[in-house]
């Protein structure tokens, strides 16, 4: 009996310890929930940014060429991001690989990376766009917004009058309705009620 719990033990760990987790499948993008919301002081006081007047440097030129489509970072700097460049299909790049003939990838974050020539400082940032917010309410619902207020009619619509049920419940024109025997009820045939039969 001990033996069999070491064994046990032994091939839990092994299998445990021994096996790799899988890598992400390419459409995930991660999010790191445990770092603060950055931005610009200023900007979050209501300051509006004041735009440079003059010609566009290279960086303002080169960020027009990169799209980031999502980044994935880990502890130690190391992490990759999916970028289109001048509007080709986007790939994955490593942090220090290069993304095409000057950039290099020099460091990613949880929703910004950095590029810039090798060897040389970060020159251009290029952040996530933000995600849509989320729908709310119930599916096949319109929203309070879209519905008129009760008692409210829109503008060239007329109201429907009633309609006018007669006391038999049947309306002229229609086929009186028949309701079906409950299940289980038992049949009538040439004047006898023949019990329900037993299955």
């Amino acid at each position: 009996m001990v033996w069999a719990a070491l064994a046990g033990s032994l091939v839990f760990w092994g299998l445990r310890l021994g096996v790799r987790p899988g890598g992400l499948p390419p459409q995930v993008q991660t999010v790191a929930t445990d770092q603060a919301v950055r931005g610009d002081v200023l900007r979050m006081l209501g300051a509006v940014p004041v735009a440079p007047v003059g010609q566009p440097t290279a960086a303002s030129e080169a960020a027009a060429r990169f799209r980031l489509i999502g980044a994935v970072a880990r502890s130690g700097g190391e992490g990759w991001a999916t970028l289109a460049v001048d509007g080709q299909p986007a790939r994955v790049v490593r942090v220090g690989a290069a993304v095409d003939a000057r950039w290099v990838l020099q460091s990613v974050s949880a929703r910004q990376v950095t590029l810039g020539p090798a060897g040389a400082p970060a020159q251009l940032t290029l952040d996530l766009p933000q995600l849509p917010p989320p729908a709310t309410g119930v599916p096949g619902q319109q929203s309070a917004a879209a519905a008129p207020p009760a008692g409210v009619m829109p503008e060239g619509m007329q109201p429907v009058p009633p309609i006018q049920v007669p006391p038999d419940g049947v309306m002229p024109g229609q086929p009186p309705i028949i309701q079906a025997p409950p299940e289980g009820a038992g049949t009538v045939s040439g004047g006898v009620v023949e019990p329900p039969m037993v299955r």
